[in-house]
């Protein structure tokens, strides 16, 4: 939902679009069709200038859509098949990741216009090695952290550069990750598919401080509220909080 607006990314094996309903009536607003297969990635939705651009993650091509009309803003190709991470955005950026049967990474401009092609000479920066599969990255403090594939392997790139602050760091005690990593008080959360959380500290050299498991299966995202850290598994809703 942004402002009066609804948007609703419906990748499919077939009659792929993107669709805008007004939030009051339901009615459509516009629908942009898409040449997508099935996908699952959040939409983000940003302010640049003097318009408002929907960012959706693709198989063919990443895209940016004009909120008010449904029109291409800008568009680039060269991601993996399956795009399962949502877009991100901060800085006039967009950061965008896959890594189902291969890898891709990429920066681009908020001001960037047409077809990038394949984003070479046209995008900020491009990375090809331990991207995700179905986490989506996180962008804290200039950084951006994500997991290999089906893997515990960590990477952590300079956002504005794209290059490696920590390349395939292999996190300890985990397996493979389908939450997203999440922040609290510069430090990041990141946890598995059993259930173990792995806690680094922010940084230029981002480092293990804790470890801990639960022994019970979690693919959500972690969420903070407050000082609580609220994770929920196959039965359970956990709620952890300081003494403090």
């Amino acid at each position: 939902v942004y402002g009066d607006s609804v948007i609703l990314n419906l990748d499919q094996e077939t009659d792929s679009r993107l669709v805008a309903l007004d939030a009051a009536t339901g009615k459509i607003r516009w629908e942009a069709k898409r040449d997508e297969k099935t996908s699952w990635n959040t939409p983000a939705i940003i302010k640049h200038g003097d318009s408002i651009q929907i960012i959706v993650n693709g198989s063919n091509k990443v895209r940016s859509y004009d909120l008010n009309t449904g029109k291409t803003v800008w568009e680039v190709s060269g991601m993996t098949t399956n795009a399962i991470p949502s877009p991100l955005t901060l800085g006039g950026f967009a950061y965008v990741a896959s890594g189902y049967r291969g890898a891709m990474a990429l920066a681009v401009p908020l001001d960037s216009k047409g077809d990038l092609g394949d984003g070479t000479g046209k995008v900020a920066w491009k990375y090809n090695k331990g991207t995700p599969y179905v986490p989506s990255p996180l962008l804290l403090n200039g950084r951006l952290y994500m997991t290999k594939g089906n893997t515990q392997l960590l990477t952590v790139l300079d956002a504005k550069s794209g290059k490696p602050i920590l390349e395939d760091e292999r996190l300890p005690k985990a397996t493979s990750f389908y939450a997203s990593p999440a922040a609290a008080n510069g430090h990041v959360y990141l946890v598995d598919r059993n259930g173990t959380t792995v806690v680094l500290k922010d940084g230029d050299k981002p480092l293990v401080v804790s470890v801990n498991s639960l022994n019970d299966p979690i693919d959500a995202s972690p969420v903070f509220s407050g000082k609580t850290l609220f994770l929920r598994s196959e039965k359970y809703l956990y709620a952890i909080a300081g003494s403090n």
